[in-house]
């Protein structure tokens, strides 16, 4: 054409222009919609945080116990439920478990037995080999018998193994349980198979506090509520294991500063939704949505760049319940517990932004002076777990507010898609329009500059 431009480049160009306003209107309320949307997934991260912290303090986070011993002939886990005190244990009689051989030329030898029943009993259960089936031609060698033992449906609790002694092989039989009731018997069609025995079943002796313990096992479980013993080496000198339990003040201290932590984050966050959004929000939306990219492996996906920027207001300023939501967890957490005491008695005070700040030496002494007070002000009936846990609760549970504030911004967004697709296709119609126009009209210019020529 005279201006240089094809009739695809001018339809081009005025496609651009009609279409621009649209795009742009569309790309606004996408990137509103977007923006709220992580918004609320930032909210509800923060909020879930929250919850576990709440659910820590609620289980044991004041009941959990410390265990010490005084010397290693014995090694002791405590649960919750184990009674604080000092125990003295003295270690008499480790278990064992029972060991019988039987000594051959070498791991390939035979000379097993080719006839009648071969048994091994333990505790009551019996393995009946039948020789004449398996050795008739006395051709079974001492290793295959082991592997035989071994694989056996039917064996009673026996580990059979070779012990090469340089040269010769003892066959050694090894009850796989400890004490007395997992000794060995070995039968050749009724009589002794003639093993010697190596190490005597043995159950183990102890004394806790002076009372006298006996165990087919090393493991004393529930030894005493919550406190299981491992024995671990005889006193020989006959000075007994001191073990002291005692409260985990450390987890208790630690779990009450995690509660902090976490309502803090809450209230930092909901500033910054509501406000203007800081770059710390900006980071984690950000970091989320590229987990998600990630998490969807699409090629064509972006970078994770968020729609909401540092400097951008709060997408949720206009949201009140969230604002109600700050409002009434500082309420909860400003007014006393059913037990009468205050988050500021055991050193918790709310700073004048609304957030909590700790005195750690004033924390440390409520906790050792009256735990049991601590622990009632947080898990009592409508203490502050219980408290907060009310007010959280309907923002996050199925189909609760975030839930459906996330599911409506979700049709919106599908309806921004539908339109946008819906101009897309309005715009490639309006397209070949302007092309099958530009086209004829530069037809008909070319004609003119032709006819023109032959004058």
């Amino acid at each position: 054409m005279i201006s240089g431009m094809s009739a695809a480049q001018f339809a081009e160009q005025i496609i651009m222009a009609e279409r621009m306003g649209k795009d742009q209107l569309y790309k606004n309320q996408m990137d509103r919609y977007q923006a709220q949307l992580d918004a609320y997934s930032v909210l509800e991260k923060s909020l879930n945080s929250m919850t576990s912290k709440l659910d820590k303090i609620d289980s044991d986070a004041f009941d959990e116990k410390t265990v010490s011993v005084s010397d290693d002939n014995a090694s002791v886990t405590v649960g919750s439920d184990a009674p604080e005190g000092n125990y003295e244990l003295l270690v008499k009689q480790l278990a064992q478990a029972h060991q019988l051989t039987k000594n051959f030329a070498s791991e390939d030898a035979t000379g097993l037995p080719t006839s009648g029943d071969f048994t091994i009993e333990i505790a009551g259960e019996t393995l009946t080999l039948d020789m004449g089936a398996i050795n008739g031609d006395g051709s079974i060698t001492i290793s295959q018998f082991r592997d035989h033992i071994n694989n056996h449906a039917d064996n009673p609790g026996v580990q059979a193994s070779l012990v090469r002694t340089g040269g010769s092989v003892e066959f050694m039989l090894t009850s796989t349980e400890t004490g007395t009731a997992s000794e060995i018997t070995v039968l050749d069609n009724g009589t002794d198979f003639g093993m010697t025995e190596r190490r005597k079943a043995q159950d183990a002796l102890a004394e806790l506090n002076g009372i006298e313990i006996k165990s087919s096992s090393n493991y004393l479980e529930n030894v005493i509520d919550g406190m299981t013993v491992e024995l671990k080496k005889v006193h020989e000198s006959g000075q007994p294991s001191i073990i002291t339990v005692g409260t985990d003040f450390e987890s208790s201290e630690q779990a009450v500063k995690d509660f902090v932590d976490a309502f803090n984050l809450l209230m930092d966050q909901v500033n910054k939704l509501t406000r203007t959004m800081g770059s710390e929000v900006a980071d984690e939306i950000n970091d989320k949505k590229k987990d998600d990219d990630d998490d969807d492996d699409d090629d064509d996906s972006s970078s994770g760049n968020s729609s909401i920027t540092e400097d951008q207001l709060g997408v949720l300023k206009g949201d009140s319940s969230v604002r109600m939501l700050q409002n009434n967890m500082r309420q909860a957490a400003f007014v006393a517990s059913p037990n009468g005491m205050r988050l500021s008695d055991i050193g918790i005070e709310m700073t004048r932004d609304g957030k909590l700040k700790i005195d750690d030496d004033k924390l440390s002494e409520a906790l050792k002076s009256d735990p049991s007070a601590v622990k009632a002000m947080f898990t009592d009936d409508k203490g502050y777990v219980s408290r907060l846990d009310d007010i959280i609760d309907p923002f996050t549970k199925s189909d609760g507010y975030l839930d459906l504030k996330q599911g409506n911004l979700d049709k919106q967004v599908s309806r921004i898609e539908d339109n946008m697709e819906r101009h897309d296709y309005h715009m490639q119609q309006r397209y070949q329009v302007y092309l099958a126009q530009f086209t004829a009209m530069e037809a008909n210019i070319m004609k003119m500059s032709s006819a023109s020529g032959l004058f």
